[in-house]
């Protein structure tokens, strides 16, 4: 009972912070202003671990390598509490799969985090399309979306490129599970 209870909390913890450094570092990407209060917001909640690397790692021009590395980390610290309380120990071959487990741990919640982006995102646009998140939403989601909308018949009302994105993200994740190992 215990492991199960300490499984999931590890989990559900590193789970948030691995998304919020995802975000930080998005959010960077496409260049959201740093003061809207969304940005500040998550700003504030990743500042104690992104500025220490900041002054050891250069941030891109569009990369901003402390948030990812951040999120990289914590997927390699999870990866090691979830070894040790479930046994599997550390034995060498664990250990040199390690980072790409890491890796790809991150890269699925990376498309778990846009696909819940654009959930939340379309679910807005139909109940308030005037929320003060709107903006950020589709300045986040603007360059998955475009290259689709592009690509897709004008349907009048409904704008189906959501959905389209939304099925492609699945799709992404089911792919990097099938290679994880566990």
């Amino acid at each position: 009972m215990i492991p199960s209870i300490l499984t999931f909390l590890i989990s559900t913890v590193f789970s948030l912070l691995i998304s919020v450094f995802l975000l930080r570092a998005w959010m960077y990407w496409v260049r959201i202003h740093p003061f809207t209060p969304y940005a500040r917001l998550i700003n504030n909640i990743t500042d104690w671990a992104v500025t220490p690397l900041r002054a050891i790692l250069p941030t891109g021009n569009k990369v901003d390598t402390a948030s990812l590395l951040m999120a990289f980390l914590c997927a390699v610290v999870e990866l090691l509490l979830m070894m040790s309380i479930s046994g599997y120990g550390f034995a060498e071959g664990i250990l040199l799969r390690l980072p790409v487990v890491a890796l790809l741990m991150a890269v699925k919640w990376a498309l778990s985090l846009a696909t819940w982006v654009c959930i939340f995102q379309a679910i807005l646009s139909w109940l308030n399309p005037m929320q003060p998140i709107m903006p950020v939403l589709n300045t986040l989601l603007a360059p998955l979306l475009d290259p689709i909308r592009r690509h897709m018949p004008r349907t009048g009302m409904i704008d189906f490129s959501p959905l389209v994105l939304i099925l492609i993200l699945q799709v992404l994740q089911i792919a990097v599970s099938s290679v994880m190992p566990f």
